[in-house]
């Protein structure tokens, strides 16, 4: 494609030298047995921010380790995502004792007059990126292998030059990572909320043994469920000034998306043939509907009931336990269905579903759905009838219209901060690709 034909032209214009020359690539598994703890931190490439240089692991025990949990990294290590690689999720490990995925190749070495982190934002860089995707093979999950990661071309500049670019990225990377956490807290809302409805949640009291009487056990016996700071926080929604209503009270209709494994998938369809399918990454953990990753369902197997309505709650019912939860509501134009991992609620008249979205996210942030779940093969999930027994207090619509305005407002202050922190990124990443290549 002329695309990457000018990439490489462009690169060959000034020295360069493939990735392989440059780096060592470790094949090292384990076998779980130096981990006497039963547990090990596992990273997964869902984990792996894209273009960020930024991951999350998930502490997983040995017995019900994921069959890809298998290459051994160290710290300093650089783990590159070999499907869809051209979307960066692209990272380097900052701890000892991380068990990644057999979707990620690892570079252990680097020779002496190449800077590690230098290389890092070179290959999170688009001339990178996209010679990854030339050298991928497949459709709806383009793929590489890792000795066509080892070459792609790396364009090269003096070692002193390379320590100068990436100091600068480094500190355009702090920058952009203070201004989204700025955003994020205007969508942080879980005191405001409280505060509303006149609720508290000490987070501090932790007690892992405590007593409780017969007589308030329900139709559960786990432990975290009565622990003192739960059962004070039912009791402070039992007892609120607003009625408590359980979820499925004020909903008129409670229904979960559908299924579709990659034979049911429409990546390479036209996009008058298809539509966005919903999944647990089209929310954001500050419950704000997102497109950064899509996966496409064809429109020739939904019913008019599959597409998403505006003004729906929808709650992720299966994820990570810490994950499980979150909530948006749908308001875009854009035609979607959702996937078996969302809940799509419908509320009934006098029920704002941008409070009830909020409430549930709070809930969230506590950990209260987390506790809720049912855990089962490294995920989690509340189920519809768990979820319409949970109950939240519902003030008067005039009072829930006026904590949705005010999380309106709020969202829309983290939004122009998103977008002012994401264009000066992006800015300093060409800057630094011009300077890659000389210009």
């Amino acid at each position: 494609m002329p695309k990457f034909r000018k990439i490489i032209k462009d690169i060959q214009k000034g020295r360069f030298v493939r990735l392989g020359d440059i780096a060592q690539f470790s094949k090292e598994t384990s076998d779980y047995s130096e981990y006497e703890s039963g547990e090990f931190k596992y990273l997964e490439i869902s984990g792996v921010s894209l273009g960020l240089n930024k991951y999350r692991t998930t502490t997983v025990s040995v017995s019900n380790a994921p069959s890809r949990a298998k290459m051994k990294t160290q710290d300093g290590d650089i783990v590159i995502a070999l499907t869809r690689p051209h979307r960066g999720a692209i990272a380097q490990i900052k701890e000892s004792g991380v068990i990644s995925s057999t979707g990620f190749s690892v570079i252990r070495k680097v020779v002496t007059q190449i800077d590690r982190e230098w290389l890092l934002f070179v290959l999170l860089s688009n001339l990178s990126l996209q010679q990854m995707l030339q050298r991928s093979s497949g459709g709806n999950y383009p793929a590489i292998i890792e000795d066509e990661v080892k070459r792609i071309y790396i364009p090269i500049v003096d070692y002193s030059k390379q320590l100068q670019m990436a100091a600068n990225m480094r500190t355009k990377a702090k920058e952009f990572d203070a201004q989204i956490q700025t955003s994020n807290s205007f969508l942080n809302n879980t005191l405001f909320i409280l505060e509303r409805v006149g609720l508290t949640f000490d987070k501090d009291n932790n007690n892992l043994a405590f007593a409780i009487t017969r007589s308030i056990v329900e139709d559960r016996i786990d432990a975290d469920y009565y622990s003192p700071r739960f059962v004070s926080f039912r009791n402070q929604i039992e007892q609120s000034r607003f009625p408590a209503i359980p979820v499925g009270e004020i909903s008129e209709k409670i229904v979960s998306g559908f299924a579709a494994g990659k034979q049911d998938q429409a990546d390479d369809l036209p996009e008058d043939q298809r539509v966005p399918h919903l999944r647990p990454f089209s929310i954001t953990p500050e419950g704000e509907l997102s497109f950064e990753t899509k996966k496409y369902v064809p429109k020739s197997r939904l019913k008019s009931e599959d597409y998403c309505k505006k003004n729906e709650v929808i709650f992720n019912n299966t994820n990570s336990p810490d994950l499980v939860g979150k909530t948006t509501v749908f308001d875009s134009d854009v035609l979607c269905a959702a996937s078996n991992h969302m809940t799509r609620i419908t509320v009934k008249e006098g029920v704002n579903p941008y409070y009830v979205a909020a409430f549930f996210n709070v809930l969230l942030s506590i950990g209260y759905w987390k506790l809720l779940c049912t855990n089962f093969n490294n995920q989690a999930g509340v189920n519809t009838d768990t979820l319409k027994r949970v109950k939240i207090p519902l003030p008067p619509k005039e009072i829930q219209d006026q904590i949705a305005a005010e999380l309106m407002q709020r969202r829309s202050q983290a939004n122009v901060l998103r977008r002012q922190a994401i264009k000066e990124w992006a800015d300093a990443k060409a800057q630094f690709e011009k300077e890659l290549l000389g210009e």
